[in-house]
């Protein structure tokens, strides 16, 4: 498929990854104004998701303490729901943290910034058997809620981000095949890397969120053709290439139907551009 992703539309972030990341400065800014939020964790893996598409990766920069410090960019007066995950690279003792806030009597899984903000020291879990977790998705049950200490860049709410099912929980650290592992760390395409470092079409985003045929429906649930494998995964012309990173128009419309080329069966057979 052509890339065409809705989730850059207004800024491209760099997407980050491995020890001593740190900071999240911007590649390019376009219409976005940003706001940068900081504090100190355990050895930890940060993302954003925020409501305008913006995604953001980062790592905490070891420092030789126990408290490691963050620094990452996000769009102003945009909610934005954050998620830290510590030992992300150990599947036995992996622990993924949503974040909530609390900001004096309102209580709040999303934010929006309109200035910098420092969090402080964010008291995340180091070990899975310390936490409570009883699907077993590595995902803890409850929030860890932070104390925004009255700020007044700062506001709290319930607003859902990233999350097509409105379910309250972002699709990426929800399990859709029940097999234990949320889909943040499945290997969609079987090249040994989780989907959340896996940007094979270096857009600084993880490809496995993003939306490639723009349906409104992110890869990693997207099977227009119903064979039970995500479309961006698929080689629909048989080149070696994958729909994701493949631009030889596959997604194009040739006969203006309003079904892209990659599942138009008028013919009882894909009209593929090949």
């Amino acid at each position: 498929m052509k890339k065409n992703s809705i989730l850059l539309s207004l800024i491209a972030i760099p997407f980050l990854v491995g020890c001593g990341g740190g900071s999240s400065d911007t590649t390019s800014i376009v219409t976005a104004t940003m706001a940068k939020i900081t504090g100190t964790v355990p050895g930890t893996l940060i993302e954003a998701f925020c409501e305008d598409g913006t995604y953001v990766q980062v790592t905490s920069t070891q420092n030789g303490t126990n408290q490691h410090p963050f620094e990452i960019e996000i769009p102003q007066n945009t909610n934005c729901k954050l998620v830290m995950t510590t030992n992300e690279n150990n599947d036995t003792n992996r622990v993924i943290t949503p974040i909530g806030f609390i900001q004096g009597t309102a209580t709040g899984s999303t934010l929006t910034i309109n200035g910098n903000v420092d969090l402080s020291y964010i008291p995340l879990a180091l070990n899975y058997a310390d936490v409570n977790d009883t699907n077993g998705d590595h995902v803890v049950d409850q929030a860890l809620h932070v104390d925004l200490n009255n700020s007044t860049n700062i506001g709290v709410n319930n607003t859902p981000v990233y999350d097509t099912n409105n379910n309250g929980d972002i699709d990426a650290y929800e399990d859709d095949d029940n097999d234990g592992i949320v889909n943040a760390y499945e290997d969609d395409d079987n090249d040994g890397e989780y989907n959340i470092h896996d940007d094979d079409d270096n857009d600084n985003t993880p490809d496995y969120i993003e939306d490639d045929d723009n349906d409104g429906t992110p890869n990693y649930r997207d099977d227009d053709d119903d064979n039970e494998s995500p479309d961006y995964i698929e080689d629909d012309d048989n080149d070696g290439i994958p729909n994701n990173i493949d631009d030889d128009d596959d997604d194009d419309d040739d006969d203006d139907d309003n079904s892209d080329n990659d599942y138009d069966d008028d013919e009882q057979t894909p009209d593929l551009d090949i």
